[in-house]
């Protein structure tokens, strides 16, 4: 059979159509073809879970024409000559090769095919696709075969010579796949004056009364509230936004419960519709089926990992806060916040608050993930006691990420094995 070659554009082609597939649809040939690749993997060691195999391909930049048709990138207004044409090539694609990921796992009797975290195919053993089913896409079949000699390549020199090939790809494997972690001291000076410094941002009396919080939380007794209402949470809300001085220009216009409809995400499960004096109407709405599924904590409504929270807790009818907002991009509000309410006596946990003293001071690591993770709620890739609650992706900018590169601390890379 005739060797295909498929350069890294060709690749990243495919990987980009499968990104916007609603369902995987493969012919009988493809099926096929992907149990075979399944049946050779079968020989690299598997991990703990899920019959889990992973492997790495080095796959090269390849010719300019491999990037696209340059009559068409011309005629679309992105080019004007030949020249243009090939810089662009050389922004998108700066190194001379491109490392992939290929992984197989098994859940109950389905086979799962991911290339660079993106799934691409599975298969079931009992249930073959039907002879109907017509192909995706001519591009994705040439993958496949691709694939295929690929792997029966990789697993050939893997199985020749295990020492040689983990070398290999302990020295050449991009950085842009790799799991790291660099301090954030010394992540400051790559950027210079354009870093990111909540030490400055926030000063010295504000770093040492959250580091005075901290000790009297880990000493003291806690105390708490004996009675909760709507109007009353409302008003802690107001410390916090006023902290931050959200409302310099209209503050005193707003009332509590104005502020919060203005800054909190909306979904308060009636919060603002029950008695606001009546610590009996907020038991009985806290308590409720209402709240289920609700965010009438999130204060200060942001994405997924960019909101800050004030949580309620309620045990035997004393109420305790729960202060919640570590993302590098809010973690100063939420400092302010914090000191505000222990400043004003209020009881409440700040959540990660030794993990966000050492952001804010900047003695804390910021974990590096590879460039196919999407960098928030990676905690469990590192280990725990590294204390990493921010992650980055070491991003494109050459001479920045190989000043991160040169400082930063890089986790082992999984030794690849055959049985």
């Amino acid at each position: 059979m005739k060797t295909i070659r498929l350069s890294a554009p060709q690749i990243d082609a495919v990987i980009e159509d499968l990104k916007h597939r609603n369902n995987i649809v493969l012919t009988p040939a493809s099926y096929l073809k992907l149990k075979d690749i399944y049946d050779i993997f079968t020989c690299v060691r598997q991990g703990p879970e899920d019959e889990n195999r992973h492997i790495w391909i080095e796959v090269e930049r390849g010719p300019a024409e491999a990037f696209g048709d340059y009559e068409e990138i011309r005629e679309s207004g992105e080019v004007k000559s030949p020249e243009e044409y090939e810089e662009l090539w050389k922004d998108y694609y700066p190194d001379e090769t491109y490392w992939y990921k290929f992984e197989t796992l098994k859940f109950r009797d389905e086979k799962y095919f991911y290339l660079n975290d993106i799934l691409f195919g599975i298969i079931n053993d009992k249930e073959p696709p039907s002879d109907n089913n017509l192909s995706v896409s001519e591009d994705f079949g040439i993958f496949i075969n691709w694939l295929r000699g690929r792997i029966i390549s990789e697993v050939q020199k893997l199985k020749q010579n295990q020492p040689a090939y983990n070398e290999y790809i302990r020295n050449n494997l991009s950085y842009t796949k790799r799991f790291g972690k660099i301090r954030r001291k010394e992540f400051w000076d790559i950027p210079g004056d354009n870093a990111c410094r909540p030490d400055i941002n926030l000063g010295e009396e504000i770093i040492e009364k959250l580091k005075a919080y901290i000790v009297s939380m880990k000493n003291g007794k806690r105390h708490f509230l004996n009675e909760m209402t709507a109007n009353k949470y409302f008003r802690i809300c107001e410390i916090c936004y006023d902290a931050n001085n959200y409302f310099k220009n209209q503050g005193a216009l707003l009332t509590p419960r104005e502020k919060y409809l203005k800054m909190a995400d909306g979904r308060d499960a009636g919060l603002r519709s029950i008695d606001g004096d009546s610590a009996e109407a907020f038991y009985k709405w806290y308590h409720g089926t209402e709240i289920i599924g609700a965010h009438p904590w999130e204060i200060c409504r942001g994405g997924n990992s960019t909101h800050i929270s004030l949580y309620i807790s309620e045990q035997m009818n004393k109420w305790d806060f729960y202060l919640a907002g570590s993302s590098i991009i809010r973690v100063e509000e939420t400092v302010r916040m914090a000191v505000s309410l222990y400043e004003n006596g209020i009881p409440f946990q700040l959540r990660d608050m030794e993990e966000i003293f050492n952001m804010v001071t900047g003695n804390d690591f910021i974990g590096i993930v590879p460039d196919t993770i999407y960098p928030v709620y990676c905690h469990s890739f590192f280990p725990k006691e590294d204390n990493i609650i921010d992650f980055m992706n070491l991003g494109s900018d050459k001479e920045i990420k190989s000043k991160i590169i040169e400082k930063a601390v890089w986790y082992p890379l999984e030794e690849i094995s055959v049985i």
